[in-house]
């Protein structure tokens, strides 16, 4: 499948183009997996680092989430605009989906069962004197790459339920009637 990046496209399927990932990884440290990648694979990297990007919940700032009902992608929102008006993707979202596509490139299939493992509620395994353990709640890490996960941290819902009640014996909570 190839990349479409369109902003706001109903068919789009990422947020960078190919060649914008080029130039973000290729002025990178440390972005020999990128580098030494197909094109193909390249390409395929940024497709599923978009899917990755696009599990997280995002908040909206109360605003309307999104520019046009048909998008495909969570970004651009309503607020995400130029100086002109114009929708745009911010950097830190197109950052981050190069990030992504850099660790499931450098990390590879071996990564993909890993997470395959946590997913299934496996605590540990061991394999030829080599073992491996995991914490609570790293089956639900959609990010392989921390760097990403900072880049986004700004726009991922930090909600809860607030818990409000409106009857007379109730008590007094933020959002509730007084």
């Amino acid at each position: 499948m190839a990349v479409d990046a369109a902003v706001g496209g109903a068919s789009s399927n990422s947020y960078v183009t190919l060649e914008e990932a080029n130039t973000y990884l290729g002025e990178r440290l440390h972005a020999d997996a990128w580098a030494s990648a197909s094109d193909s694979d390249k390409e395929k990297a940024l497709l599923t680092a978009c899917r990755h990007v696009e599990q997280l919940r995002y908040w909206d700032g109360n605003r309307p989430a999104f520019t046009d009902p048909r998008q495909r992608l969570t970004f651009p929102r309503a607020q995400d605009t130029d100086a002109d008006g114009a929708f745009i993707i911010p950097h830190p979202v197109k950052d981050a989906q190069c990030e992504e596509a850099l660790a499931l490139l450098a990390r590879g299939a071996e990564q993909e069962r890993r997470r395959a493992l946590q997913a299934s509620g496996v605590k540990s395994f061991a394999v030829d004197g080599l073992s491996e353990s995991y914490e609570s709640g790293t089956d639900r890490q959609v990010l392989l790459s921390a760097e990403a996960r900072n880049l986004l941290a700004g726009y991922i819902s930090k909600a809860g339920v607030i818990a409000t009640s409106d009857a007379a014996t109730g008590e007094w909570s933020p959002g509730s009637r007084p």
